[in-house]
């Protein structure tokens, strides 16, 4: 007797933290700073493999607010560089236009970044804006715990003035208002934790998968490997 093959789960909405880029650096003996290089290469690798399996959204915390104010300039300067490289490439990426992906960078960039690096982000989120089959968020310049701060205040002022306080009021004043509940949430580096507050909100029921491999080193197979776990795991909600 014959069984049905049992049905591949799909997270609508995945998002990587992807740790561990200036410990691959240091292992490797280079400088901090050029882990964040193999690291960009690595996502570029898996980003096809995540919407060609049918993911809808999918949320990659590029850079912390944190990290921006807090690292040291050289890595800054080097991460933004990366991050014009990438985005220009995205402009006229094939695949992105061909696949409908809409592109959205969330976080405080436009504050923070140069001129020049804000204007190419906004070029790729332009191209992309009327996209509706896939999304492709980046999280850079990004505080979770800020985010939740300040929304609170602006859903305060609301309350103020006679509207009623719920949970639909507060999601609509975050960052993150147009996203849907994180299914799966894979972070790298063996440290098994959360980082400040990373889209606390849509990750209230999120599955979680941490992984030793350090980013650089985290393959496809290894992609796959999480994606196999969390089709196996059973959601209960509660009930």
């Amino acid at each position: 007797m014959t069984t049905k093959k049992e049905a591949v789960k799909i997270p609508n909405h995945l998002a990587i933290i992807p740790d561990g880029n200036r410990r691959w650096a240091m292992d490797h003996k280079l400088k901090p700073w050029l882990g964040h290089r193999q690291g960009e290469k690595n996502f570029r690798e898996i980003l096809k493999e995540i919407f060609d399996m049918g993911v809808v959204y999918f949320s990659i915390w590029a850079m912390s607010k944190d990290n921006f104010q807090k690292r040291s300039p050289y890595e800054v300067r080097f991460l933004l560089n990366l991050f014009k490289k990438d985005f220009q490439e995205l402009i006229n990426d094939e695949y992105v236009h061909k696949n409908k992906i809409k592109i959205n960078a969330i976080g405080w960039w436009k504050e923070l970044f140069p001129k020049e690096i804000v204007e190419i982000i906004q070029e790729a989120m332009d191209v992309t804006k009327n996209y509706q089959d896939h999304f492709l968020n980046f999280f850079l310049a990004y505080s979770g715990t800020e985010d939740m701060l300040r929304a609170i205040e602006k859903t305060a002022l609301k309350i103020k003035s006679g509207v009623k306080m719920s949970s639909e009021l507060l999601k609509e004043n975050l960052l993150t208002c147009d996203l849907p509940p994180v299914d799966f949430l894979i972070r790298t580096g063996g440290d098994p934790h959360l980082s400040d507050g990373f889209m606390m909100w849509n990750t209230a029921n999120t599955q979680l998968y941490f992984s030793d491999k350090l980013w650089p080193d985290f393959t496809l197979e290894d992609f796959k490997k999480a994606m196999d776990n969390y089709n196996h795991r059973q959601r209960r909600f509660g009930k």
